[in-house]
């Protein structure tokens, strides 16, 4: 019966809809309503960041050294990158950001505190030979909670 309602519907009284629901989810069922909305994300954007989305994530990082939240602006990595000569065929400048971050956070004092490191690290995980495009947001969307 739905997919008949919907094809009878404005597109404004399916977006209303979807906002709607979406809205008493997140109230009720937060859990499912984060997996909606990534599921959603990912129709609208494929299967990379966007800066939208990495800020979100990064926010959420609790970091090896103490503190919180993304450590280098997509500014910063993007700059680094490029000085680095890694170039953005199989992910995006926001994936980058992502996984130089989360590398940060996740292995802060097991390898050296050097910016290269990171780059070295963020550049092998992301040009994995065997990875789907897509790994980033992959990684994120498996360990988010």
């Amino acid at each position: 019966m739905h997919k008949t309602l919907l094809t009878e519907a404005s597109e404004a009284q399916v977006r209303e809809f979807i906002c709607d629901t979406l809205s008493m989810l997140k109230e009720t069922h937060y859990d499912l309503y984060e997996d909606l909305e990534l599921h959603l994300y990912k129709k609208i954007h494929g299967c990379h960041f966007t800066d939208w989305l990495v800020e979100r994530a990064t926010s959420k990082m609790i970091n090896e050294d103490g503190s919180t939240g993304r450590h280098w602006s997509v500014e910063q990595t993007t700059s680094a990158a490029r000085q680095s000569g890694v170039t953005f065929d199989k992910f995006n400048e926001y994936d980058w950001n992502y996984v130089m971050n989360m590398i940060y956070s996740d292995y802060y004092g097991a390898i050296p505190n050097e910016t290269t490191a990171y780059i070295k690290l963020s550049k092998k995980f992301l040009e994995d030979r065997d990875a789907e495009e897509g790994k980033a947001l992959k990684y994120y969307m498996t360990f988010k909670d």
